[in-house]
């Protein structure tokens, strides 16, 4: 075969993942009462977690915050089995040489039974965060359940990005560690046949969707050595869309930024025709200033070239 033919045939079978947009918008559809009768189906299967669990388990969940899977059923099961639930902290460690947020979560424990009750503020990169002096790493759980996009049927987990989660638990991935268990809560439309699997992530240990529970086998893909730990993920643009958040101007351009094609109606309920008016003037504005820093750079490169 030829060498060239052998580049294509690599390329054609390596994954490709589907973009984000799509399952965000498939979570964006369903009802607040869909919502919760799939969470009450989820939990139904909790019952074949526990059977791995010591008594009093430390469990780490999560807000969702975004059309995910409802886990208040997760923090009602911690509640009636006595097992101690907490919830992730981002950037306990402050910023790095760099300006950067420390990626590591630690974990906050829950005293309440209603993640609503849960007194919050919210974090810089826009998502609830409780604060607490007891601060738990994350090797001193015994489950965590990590939130997703997408999931594969090898336990490969696509993130919304930030990395925060890889980072977290790389170190003890790479060691062997069993602990915490990395369990998956999500929608079973979520779940795809593979996803492109890069250095630094860090696959589940099993998933729970409203159809069941699977568990996966040890990857058997050769770990990445530590220094897969110091890159940094090619999505990391995560900061940017929660920052996004708590802006309508960012917002609105960073809705139409996506790849996903929206309808009419999706587009009339974010922005008006005047709005939209606007910001094509802007980028019309913006194209315009380019070109003629181009054309300066061409004219200076004649001359030089004379």
């Amino acid at each position: 075969m030829h060498p060239k033919s052998k580049d294509i045939e690599s390329k054609q079978s390596k994954p490709s993942n589907p973009p984000r947009r799509q399952f965000t918008r498939q979570r964006r559809q369903l009802t607040d009462g869909e919502r919760r009768q799939y969470a009450r189906l989820a939990s139904l299967h909790l019952i074949k977690l526990q059977q791995r669990l010591p008594p009093h388990a430390r469990i780490g969940l999560y807000y969702d915050g975004f059309g995910e899977l409802p886990t208040q059923p997760l923090l009602t099961w911690c509640v009636r089995l006595g097992y101690l639930p907490y919830l992730p902290v981002v950037g306990s460690f402050g910023r790095d040489a760099t300006g950067n947020i420390d990626k590591h979560l630690r974990f906050v424990p829950i005293y309440h039974s209603k993640l609503v009750n849960v007194p919050t503020r919210i974090h810089s990169l826009g998502m609830k965060q409780n604060h607490h002096r007891r601060l738990l790493w994350a090797r001193e759980l015994d489950v965590i359940i990590c939130p997703l996009v997408a999931v594969d049927l090898n336990g490969n987990r696509m993130g919304m990005g930030g990395g925060f989660y890889d980072t977290t638990l790389g170190k003890s991935y790479r060691s062997g560690s069993k602990k915490p268990l990395k369990i998956g809560w999500c929608y079973d439309f979520q779940v795809v046949e593979l996803l492109e699997r890069q250095p630094w992530d860090v696959p589940l240990d099993g998933l729970i969707t409203p159809s069941g529970i699977r568990w996966f086998k040890p990857n058997n893909v050769a770990k990445a050595n530590d220094s897969a730990e110091k890159k940094s993920s090619s999505a990391d643009t995560v900061d940017t869309y929660l920052k996004a958040l708590g802006s309508d101007d960012a917002r609105e351009i960073l809705y139409y930024s996506q790849e996903q094609v929206f309808s009419g109606d999706e587009l009339a309920r974010v922005i008006n025709e005047k709005r939209l008016n606007e910001l094509l003037a802007d980028s019309d504005a913006f194209l315009n200033s380019l070109s003629g820093e181009i054309e300066d750079f061409d004219e200076d490169s004649d001359n030089k070239s004379e």
